[in-house]
């Protein structure tokens, strides 16, 4: 007999536990966005949670978060000019690294400290609060695929989902648990609704959901060293920002209630986050995981057999207000019944493209200004062009060079609109790489659409409550 998915619990409030995972790998990869999701999570986290931190090294004095100060024009032409510094000193001319700025830190994100977090939470008990795991940082490929891809963990370490399942395990079945992962690669971690964390393992006996920035195959937005947070386009923004009705800069947001229950649960929130993401991710939900493993399909090609209007029918309010809104956002005619066709063709394109990204294409007259801008600056500071420079060499020539741009205005001006339209043609490429991820948001949604509507048909009792129940978990609100 197939084991329940898990048992149907009392979904009533409860004081919630919370643990965040952030950081990168080392200071070069810790990004101060990361450090930004970090401190915007635990702001909308009530007095009444209890909290657990794990950032970097773990240090208040260490130096690890990096961001990049570039405040005159003059610095930021040297960096469309000289974005990499050469052997040694590569790497952006204007990063800098300063300590954490964060509410709390409980300990480093390391192997040792989860392990240790795990432990303790294992030793709270059957009548634990509910527990929320967040995690932002950066994430890689696992060994031989993507099905037990990894969040990289502080000076090397790898928390792959399968060692994830395997902390899990030591938590009581019936503690519910809600997993939100940002990091790239992350949808992998989907497969910790089966036993083991691995796809083709019984389906797990306790209740737990999550939401991650994107699929198992692709990177995700948000690792910036950019300090404007008013320019951070990714998922923990979104999301976040329509749960708790309050984005990062402490703006009101208009809940997503789609179905009029006086509430928004993350179903919504996700829901919203794939209309408005200005970014490449392609979120996913566990429901997705779920309908993926147990409902077949054997060649996607099908759902270009389903019309618009009967999709939409057996939509839920927040899938359907995601479809719609996403038509919207792409310029489908309101009336047009082809959507599904034209959406499937544009995912073709992509996997086609091994789920690429756009080239950024800049004319033959800006890419002659900007290599004459190269030679003639290396021609008066080579340390600019110097492979074997020193890092002092290379900070010094950029000094140098800021300091030349900066007392010759008519030459400054003229690298500032070079590199407006050099960043221009880079936003223009990327507009190209949103549109994509929104085509490929669309189709997922109808194909998940398509599979709950397959198992429903079936008649299939257990996985239909199983299902179900995954669902009322999706639609709940830690935050409230």
């Amino acid at each position: 007999m197939i084991a329940p998915l898990f048992s149907l619990l009392a979904l009533a409030p409860a004081p919630l536990r919370c643990v965040i995972f952030g950081g990168g790998p080392e200071p070069t990869h810790n990004q101060v966005a990361i450090e930004s999701n970090v401190r915007y999570v635990h702001s909308l986290l009530s007095k009444r949670v209890d909290k657990t931190v794990l950032f970097a090294d773990g240090s208040a004095d260490s130096r690890t978060v990096q961001f990049l100060d570039t405040r005159t024009n003059a610095q930021k032409a040297i960096r469309t000019l000289f974005g990499d510094g050469p052997g040694p000193a590569k790497g952006e001319p204007f990063l800098q690294y300063r300590k954490p700025n964060i509410p709390r830190r409980d300990g480093p994100t390391n192997a040792e400290t989860i392990t240790g977090v795990f432990d303790k939470l294992a030793s709270e008990g059957e009548k634990a609060s509910p527990l929320l795991l967040y995690f932002t940082g950066h994430g890689s490929p696992g060994r031989g695929g993507y099905d037990n891809n990894q969040y990289d963990l502080w000076n090397g370490g790898a928390l792959t989902t399968t060692t994830l399942a395997g902390h899990l395990t030591k938590l009581p079945e019936t503690r519910p648990i809600t997993v939100v992962m940002v990091q790239c690669f992350s949808g992998s971690f989907g497969n910790l609704l089966f036993e083991g964390g691995v796809p083709s393992g019984d389906l797990a006996r306790r209740p737990i959901c999550g939401f991650f920035a994107t699929v198992k195959e692709r990177q995700a937005a948000g690792c910036t060293p950019e300090v404007e947070e008013e320019e951070y386009h990714d998922f923990t923004s979104y999301f976040f920002a329509a749960l708790s009705g309050k984005d990062r800069l402490g703006r009101k947001v208009a809940p997503p209630d789609y179905n009029k229950d006086g509430k928004v649960g993350m179903d919504e929130a996700l829901a919203w986050t794939q209309i408005n993401e200005e970014s490449i991710d392609v979120p996913v939900a566990t429901s997705d995981v779920f309908l993926r493993r147990f409902v077949p399909m054997d060649d996607d090609v099908q759902l270009t057999e389903e019309s618009w209007s009967s999709v939409v029918a057996a939509a839920s309010p927040a899938q359907k207000a995601a479809l719609e809104g996403l038509s919207e956002k792409l310029g489908e005619p309101a009336q047009s019944e082809d959507r599904i066709k034209n959406a499937y063709t544009r995912f073709q394109a992509l996997r086609q493209r091994n789920l690429g990204f756009h080239s950024t294409r800049i004319s033959g007259d800006v890419q002659q200004r900007y290599q004459a801008a190269r030679e003639k600056l290396v021609g008066m500071y080579s340390g600019l062009g110097n492979r074997r420079a020193s890092v002092e060499e290379w900070k010094a020539s950029v000094s140098r060079a800021t300091d030349y741009l900066e007392s010759n205005p008519g030459e400054l001006a003229d690298l500032v609109k070079l590199s407006g339209e050099i960043e221009a043609a880079t936003a223009a490429s990327y507009k190209k790489d949103i549109e994509d991820a929104r085509w490929f948001r669309f189709i997922r949604i109808v194909k998940s659409i398509v599979l709950e509507q397959r198992l429903r048909k079936s008649g299939d009792a257990i996985r239909i409550g199983q299902l179900e129940t995954l669902r009322k978990l999706e639609s709940q609100n830690p935050l409230r």
